[in-house]
């Protein structure tokens, strides 16, 4: 019973043991954390606390134990158990109602206990263990408030550092557009920073999100006019059907530039004009319809002309060009074709047209006013496509018209006398670029005999060779080619001409625009 009794420990030294180790897990903690604890003083080794045993060596527990005394241990222990539920229960209750801790209480004194002293010391050693836990929390959070301060801080200087547009500038074809901005974010999260006033400093929270995605010119928009942001938004919504309406909108959106700002004119017009371009063709990446190719080419060329002149000289000279290219393009090209072109409708009095096109549509109104027994029929790649848009004009005056899609042309070929057909492009080898499903109209005429005739305004004459399958603006609307061999006339506002003569109509060209 001697020997067994010797090898328990005495209660106290259980305790000291569990504060040491207490005591080492918070060094452990604060040297992870990088915490230099110099206030605080080093606590004392366990062989500076004095022992139960040193002071009282001849003390009861070191006799033989009997069994009285093994039942006193058992009441102590019983009763420092009931001490530890109790106190946790009141701890519990504490931290529901949002009341702090109160300390902790001296243990009940058991019907056997250590001296005074050494349960004194042990109290206070529990204290100081608590104020060190305390004071490592504290600079806990202030490390984790520094870090995320750290993080905002990257945030807000990699948003300012992308904002440098004269610094970040990427040329792309001639011209100068702000590049790619970037932000230093974390992969897998992204800090939102929330704060009740209207400065950058705020609570950071941390969300899971996926990685955010590289801004492509997000700045560029500064340098972009009001109407052609309209003018490209209404393109990609498809509520521009032709390359006539394309060429208006943009010789409108241009005059509301320079109309409400003075600043541009002269030598800062033709650079002003190249953020606006480069947005329309999405950096280049489609190029511009062949007919507003031509206008813009004419518009630059007039810009040189008149950079040297004075603000208000310039102003005028470009606002009376960009008048007179409306009614010289448009208008007065719509008169001069319709003219030219009715003698032919007389002839034939049996009129097929295939798609839409705003020229084609003017002449037709202004034969049938002036022939009332023509017959018009409308072939359209698609059911409801847009060929209903001559359907409804002639239906709004009261006119008859037949409507057929492409399963019925050849009906319509063998029914009608003339096909006038209208154009985006006409090449300098006499071939035409028009709306996909043409060739099988034009193939369809031919093949009964029908004549058909090409209506194409002069600016549509280019002389270049090569066929885009897309362009800009007018995105979704497919080009196909018909050789000039299948074309019987080419009606402009000039004259009427073989579809060969064109290189005659761009030299003529050339020399008016010089003059």
């Amino acid at each position: 019973m001697s020997e067994k009794s010797k090898e328990k420990k005495h209660p106290a030294d259980k305790m000291k043991e569990t504060f040491d180790k207490l005591n080492n897990e918070i060094k452990t903690l604060g040297m992870i954390l990088g915490v230099k604890n110099n206030e605080n003083p080093a606590p004392p080794a366990a062989s500076e606390v004095p022992k139960a045993s040193d002071e009282a060596p001849k003390s009861e527990y070191h006799k033989e134990v009997t069994a009285e005394d093994k039942k006193a241990r058992k009441a102590a222990k019983a009763a420092e158990k009931k001490a530890r539920a109790e106190k946790s229960q009141a701890n519990k209750a504490a931290a529901a109602s949002g009341v702090p801790a109160q300390k902790q209480e001296k243990p009940q004194k058991s019907a056997q206990k250590p001296s005074e002293n050494t349960e004194k010391e042990l109290i206070e050693e529990r204290d100081r263990l608590k104020k060190e836990t305390e004071q490592l929390d504290a600079q806990m959070e202030k490390l984790i408030i520094v870090e995320d301060n750290k993080v905002n801080g990257d945030l807000k200087s990699a948003i300012k550092k992308s904002n440098g547009v004269e610094k970040n500038v990427g040329h792309v074809h001639n011209v100068i557009m702000p590049s790619a901005v970037t932000f230093d974010l974390p992969k897998n999260q992204v800090k939102i920073v929330a704060s009740a006033s209207d400065s950058d400093e705020g609570v950071a929270s941390e969300i899971e999100s996926t990685a955010v995605s590289q801004l492509d010119d997000a700045t560029c928009l500064a340098h972009i006019h009001p109407a052609f942001l309209t003018l490209l938004a209404t393109a990609e919504m498809e509520k521009i059907p032709d390359v006539e309406t394309v060429c208006i909108k943009f010789i409108q959106a241009f005059k509301e530039k320079t109309h409400s700002d003075v600043s541009t004119y002269g030598h800062d017009l033709d650079l002003a004009i190249r953020p606006q371009l480069a947005h329309l063709t999405q950096n280049g990446h489609w190029p511009l319809p062949f007919a507003l190719g031509n206008t813009v080419r004419l518009l630059k060329r007039t810009i040189k002309r008149v950079e040297e002149e004075t603000t208000a000289d310039c102003e005028e000279a470009l606002q009376q060009y960009l008048e007179d290219t409306l009614a010289i393009n448009f208008s007065h090209a719509y008169k001069a074709i319709s003219q030219l072109l009715v003698r032919k409708i007389r002839q034939f009095k049996k009129v097929v047209v295939f798609d839409w096109c705003p020229v084609v549509n003017y002449v037709l109104l202004d034969a049938k006013t002036q022939i009332s027994d023509m017959q018009l029929s409308v072939i359209d790649a698609n059911n409801g496509g847009r060929g209903t848009r001559h359907v409804k004009s002639f239906v709004e005056r009261g006119y008859n018209v037949k409507y057929v899609t492409m399963k019925g042309a050849s009906w319509a070929s063998q029914d009608g006398a003339v096909l006038i057909l209208g154009c985006s492009a006409i090449f300098a080898n006499g071939a035409v670029a028009a709306q996909k499903g043409a060739l099988a109209a034009v193939l369809c005429a031919n093949h009964y005999n029908i004549p058909v005739i090409v209506v194409a305004e002069h600016f549509k004459f280019i002389d270049k060779g090569h066929v885009y399958q897309r362009v800009a603006l007018l995105g979704r609307q497919n080009i196909e080619v018909i050789q000039s061999d299948l074309v019987s006339a080419v009606v402009t506002d000039l004259r009427i001409l073989g579809p060969t003569s064109a290189p005659a109509v761009l030299k003529a060209k050339a020399l008016t625009d010089m003059a």
